[in-house]
């Protein structure tokens, strides 16, 4: 048997990394929150704490879904005597995010119900029993290799039955026995490589910018926005651009000290130690000086450095792959009228060029076209999802035959 135990409350950082596994951006989902907060609907979304204090009446509001759509949930929880997980972190500010009223499906849109729903099951969650599996472990012995096979089937939903996001599948086993003789039916030799890490998502990033110290849970989402706005990074998970890669590598080689966790994490330490009465506000603001009186040294003694590695970043992330016509390289350009277009770098020589849109940012990701070997574009325009563009000339052609079909 394996046991889950139930989820703790939600503090912001965990909320966040919630959001984020159901496809809401770190971004979003604090706005989402904060209006939900306004409303009523919710407490407040911006708190550390992992623990419900001892004033909250719970039975009076799990009693708020007795005529909801989580009413059979909200029944079956009140039969219980309602003790709660609690978390590593208690603070007295706020208490973790829960429902505070309740509101129909049809009065919200649809990603407000989203995160509504995902804060009313966490809060359901954690007063609910442990989910239980009944698991197997099978080793075979093939011609004198042994082969482990491991199999899982879900007993008692518990938690989960309240909670469902990310579920894991039963595996299911057939029933067998020590010693029994098994037919081999096929024999596959599969040839792999080690794959890389993968990427981070906002969620994952926002648990290890709060491990590392880094912002705090009012800011971590904020901070993770202005790496897209300013198109160090795109994608979710994170996919960082040639300019966020030069602008490391230059700070890494002239100013180290500004890469590492550790001052950042120290400013936010101090921060706290100010507002808990630990230390003195001058002694901090001193300290800080010195710290950053240091780093701006090291960054105006290289600023020429850093200059160039900056520029050749900028010109690499423009780059979409070889000139057809000349080979030499084509990238992303502005006409005198503030137009952008795709153009080749061997102008006048060559006039090769595709059109590109007047408006959003334009991000030249590492997917390439299989047909013309170029880089796919990504547009982002504020406030609507990503438009991919895809290989500019694939697109290109595409509108050439759109446009054919308009006139016959």
């Amino acid at each position: 048997m394996r046991v889950e135990k139930p989820p703790t409350p939600f503090n912001t950082t965990e909320f966040l990394r919630a959001a984020s596994s159901i496809g809401i951006t770190t971004s979003v989902a604090m706005r989402l929150a904060e209006g939900l907060y306004v409303n009523g609907f919710i407490s407040y979304p911006r708190t550390d704490n992992t623990v419900y204090p001892s004033t909250m009446n719970a039975k009076e509001i799990i009693s708020l879904f007795l005529k909801s759509e989580f009413s059979e949930h909200a029944k079956t929880l009140l039969k219980t005597k309602l003790v709660p997980t609690k978390g590593k972190k208690e603070t007295t500010d706020h208490p973790p995010i829960h429902p505070s009223s309740l509101v129909p499906r049809d009065q919200l849109k649809e990603d407000e119900w989203k995160i509504y729903e995902l804060v009313v099951r966490r809060f359901f969650a954690t007063f609910a029993g442990e989910t239980v599996w009944k698991t197997l472990k099978v080793l075979i012995d093939i011609n004198g290799e042994n082969f482990k096979a491991n199999g899982a089937r879900l007993v008692d939903a518990g938690w989960r039955g309240y909670y469902p996001y990310n579920k894991p599948e039963d595996r299911i086993l057939p029933v067998l026995e020590k010693g029994q003789k098994l037919h081999v039916s096929k024999i596959e030799l599969l040839d792999k490589e080690t794959q890389p890490p993968s990427r981070y998502g906002q969620g994952r990033l926002i648990k290890l910018m709060e491990d590392l110290g880094l912002g705090t849970k009012s800011t971590r989402h904020e901070i993770i926005g202005k790496l897209y706005s300013r198109a160090y990074v795109h994608g979710n998970p994170l996919q960082p651009t040639k300019i966020a890669m030069s602008l490391i590598d230059s700070l890494e080689k002239y100013a180290s000290t500004i890469t590492e966790p550790d001052m950042t994490k120290k400013l936010e330490e101090d921060m706290d130690n100010i507002a808990e009465g630990r230390t003195s506000e001058d002694s901090v603001v001193e300290e800080s000086r010195t710290m950053l009186e240091a780093v701006f040294k090291d960054l105006s003694a290289n600023k020429d450095q850093i200059s160039q590695m900056l520029k050749e970043g900028v010109h690499e992330d423009k780059i979409l792959g070889k000139c057809p016509l000349c080979n030499s390289d084509i990238i992303v350009r502005r006409s005198r009228k503030g137009g952008r277009f795709v153009g080749c770098t061997g102008y006048p020589d060559c006039t090769f060029l595709l059109p590109l849109p007047k408006t959003g940012q334009i991000i030249v990701t590492d997917k390439e076209c299989e047909v013309h070997k170029l880089y796919h574009i990504k547009i982002i325009n504020k406030g609507r999802r990503p438009w991919e563009l895809g290989c500019p000339q694939c697109n290109f052609e595409q509108w050439q035959k759109t446009q054919q079909k308009k006139q016959t």
